[in-house]
């Protein structure tokens, strides 16, 4: 736009001296004249070089006169500006063909395959995990059983222990009292008997409450052994307490690592999105029509179509410089024609050309599957609730409260399945 702009004060300049310059030749101009536009032919030059021709031709007008060299000198210092404003135009088109190009393969960065060339399947692992929850709640089930257990054997062992207390005491005042001669029995049996009738019964059940207080107390020993260990306490350190809490970290574990693999995937899918979005939109803005690649193009013949202008211009300036009029000027007016121009400036170096550049395409990773945030409602009801309740409610029930404590690192709101 400033080349124009140049251009078009250039013009403005010309055609001063065109309503300040004295008459001349009439057959000399013409044939000039025809000679001057035949320039730009095979050539569409832009607007701005088209009008220089009036401009060139005040140089007609100004032959023979002492302001011929001055102006020559003057238009000639113009167009080399321009030149170099072209030029400039030039290396601003690969500028920012090269800035296109480099958005385009630096999509690259955003994604990198190998950082997730170790994901795990969430699917696999969810199913890992509802197995091990399922043990788990098998395992917390027999010690509920166990638990239920305890509780009847403590409930018969403290009715049995009371039985015991009841017989347990002195017998009252009197209970001794009762015939102790002979002489008052017929027989000895007689005497066995009454002693039998009068202590042993007693003594009986003082033996059967003990014995059945002790046994009561030995199986709830045992039973409470087998729920919570040697200290009998439930602390997750023995007996079907510690197989069941056992099993429950090792679950916990294992939530811990589907979750990760599930924040992984959501970390890829992010990273992909990114890349895929960026790849395609800066691939068309390379490549598409109208876009870098082919503005640039349009733009760099342009460039070179009006620098070919400029150089033959040069070659009119300095043709009216070396000869003052005749044969010779006519003809080397003429063969600036065939001045053509340097095109170093105008070669456009097209990056995509170049061996190895183009960059692999990698949007096929939106084509892998990722697992919904951890913590989510869909999260839980796909990977806990749907897998782990199918063969009887009550699991999901047994595991439901720890299983919906989202342990993954990227957890969202805690879920409600």
């Amino acid at each position: 736009m400033q080349t124009y702009l140049s251009l078009g004060r250039c013009a403005a300049v010309l055609a001063a001296f065109v309503l300040a310059a004295e008459a001349a030749k009439a057959t000399s101009l013409s044939s000039r004249a025809s000679v001057l536009r035949a320039l730009s032919a095979g050539d569409k030059l832009p607007v701005s070089l088209e009008n220089i021709e009036t401009a060139l031709l005040a140089l007609e007008k100004q032959r023979g006169t002492p302001g011929l060299t001055n102006t020559v000198t003057e238009i000639h210092k113009m167009v080399t500006h321009m030149e170099s404003m072209v030029q400039q135009q030039a290396k601003l088109t690969q500028q920012t063909l090269d800035q296109a190009w480099s958005d385009f393969t630096g999509c690259q960065g955003l994604y990198e395959a190998g950082s997730h060339s170790g994901l795990q399947s969430v699917d696999s692992l969810a199913k890992e995990h509802a197995a091990c929850r399922l043990e788990e709640s098998g395992l917390k089930i027999e010690l509920e059983a166990c638990e239920s257990e305890l509780t009847a054997r403590t409930s018969s062992e403290e009715q049995r222990k009371n039985e015991f207390d009841a017989l347990n005491k002195f017998p009252v005042a009197g209970f001794c009292s009762h015939r102790s001669s002979s002489q008052d029995y017929a027989t000895v049996r007689g005497y066995i008997k009454h002693f039998r009738d009068h202590f042993a019964s007693h003594l009986n059940s003082w033996e059967g409450a003990f014995n059945a207080s002790s046994t009561a107390a030995k199986m709830k020993l045992q039973k409470s052994r087998e729920c919570y260990g040697e200290d009998q306490k439930r602390d997750g350190k023995g007996g079907r307490d510690k197989a069941y809490e056992s099993k429950r970290l090792d679950c916990q574990k294992l939530q811990t690592k589907l979750e990760d693999a599930a924040c992984d995937r959501i970390a890829h899918r992010t990273d992909c999105v990114a890349y895929v979005m960026c790849y395609q939109s800066n691939y068309k803005a390379f490549f598409d029509a109208g876009q870098a690649k082919e503005t640039a193009l349009l733009q760099s013949q342009k460039q070179l179509t009006e620098y070919r202008g400029l150089g033959r211009i040069k070659c009119v300036l300095d043709s009216y410089s070396k000869y003052g009029d005749g044969d010779s000027l006519t003809q080397s007016i003429s063969d600036c024609q065939n001045v053509d121009a340097n095109q170093t400036f105008f070669q456009l170096a097209l990056p995509d050309q170049k061996k190895g550049a183009m960059p692999a395409d990698k949007t096929g990773c939106l084509s892998k599957d990722s697992a919904e945030k951890p913590g989510t409602q869909a999260f839980s009801q796909e990977m806990y609730k749907k897998l782990i309740e199918k063969d009887d409610a009550v699991h999901w029930t047994n595991v439901k409260e720890d299983v919906l404590n989202c342990k993954g690192r990227c957890c969202a709101v805690e879920a409600t399945v």
